[in-house]
């Protein structure tokens, strides 16, 4: 191609036509600004593919992490409700003098236990940390990951504060006035111990101690001990769903960004 141009360059000067040179001239300056222009435009293509696959790439860590949140904030969602659910039946029975050993010690498990929701750090911290949030082409989705720390903020300073009062309140006021011993009853995890290091902890549970249920049901300080464990695991039950929310929703827009990068 440029030899060929040479030769045209040298016949028009040889011609002395100044007129046809300048047309070959200006040919010449467009031909070299179309293959500046066709080089560039294959290069940001080339840049927009490697984007591309790095965003696949994001997305399908976020995909991990998110999947692992959705299960752990499921998890500490119920568990909340469990304490509810339990706090509520121990007022049904105080109000009704139903006061039945067993049922209440299986009651009072939870309100000796608490929940902890720990989020999974990953892509998302990256992504925010490094700058790099506008990877995500998305706009639903590059908010919704602004959001996320958020949200997780919310649900924390609420939990600290459950768990707070569970471990510097409820568990000392229990030790002194409830044999904690007849909770071992209820702890499941015993037998998930069992399983794994071929232990019988069910064989040393210590003999269920007798105590007075009307006592403990109508002591006001237990009582109110009752409806701050509820109302904890209330706020806590609400603010874990919009996390549970937060995920689902993120987990739904990456599987349709996913879904539509993998379209030819």
């Amino acid at each position: 191609m440029v030899p060929f141009l040479r030769k045209i360059r040298k016949s028009l000067l040889g011609k002395s036509s100044l007129g046809h040179y300048m047309l070959y001239a200006i040919g010449e300056i467009l031909l070299v600004v179309v293959g500046i222009l066709l080089a560039l435009q294959i290069d940001n293509w080339n840049e927009e593919q490697h984007m591309r696959e790095i965003e696949v790439k994001t997305l399908r860590d976020l995909k991990v992490e998110f999947t692992e949140n959705l299960t752990d904030a499921r998890r500490v969602y119920e568990g909340n409700m469990g304490v509810y659910q339990a706090t509520i039946r121990l007022q049904q029975n105080a109000k009704a003098g139903a006061y039945h050993m067993e049922e209440t010690d299986s009651l009072i498990f939870y309100m000796f236990d608490w929940f902890d929701y720990t989020p999974k750090p990953g892509a998302s911290n990256n992504l925010i940390n490094a700058g790099n949030l506008n990877l995500i082409q998305n706009e639903e989705l590059r908010y919704l990951l602004t959001l996320w720390s958020g949200v997780n903020a919310e649900l924390d300073d609420d939990e600290q504060l459950s768990i707070s009062y569970s471990q510097n309140t409820i568990v000392p006021f229990l030790a002194a006035h409830y044999p904690i011993s007849n909770l071992e009853n209820y702890d499941f995890t015993l037998t998930h111990y069992d399983i794994q290091n071929g232990m019988n902890a069910s064989e040393t549970l210590p003999a269920r101690q007798t105590y007075d249920p009307s006592a403990l049901l109508n002591d006001p300080v237990f009582m109110s001990h009752v409806s701050t464990k509820k109302m904890h695991a209330a706020h806590n039950a609400m603010e874990c769903l919009n996390v549970v929310e937060s995920c689902e929703e993120i987990l739904e827009l990456i599987e349709k960004v996913l879904g539509e990068q993998a379209q030819p």
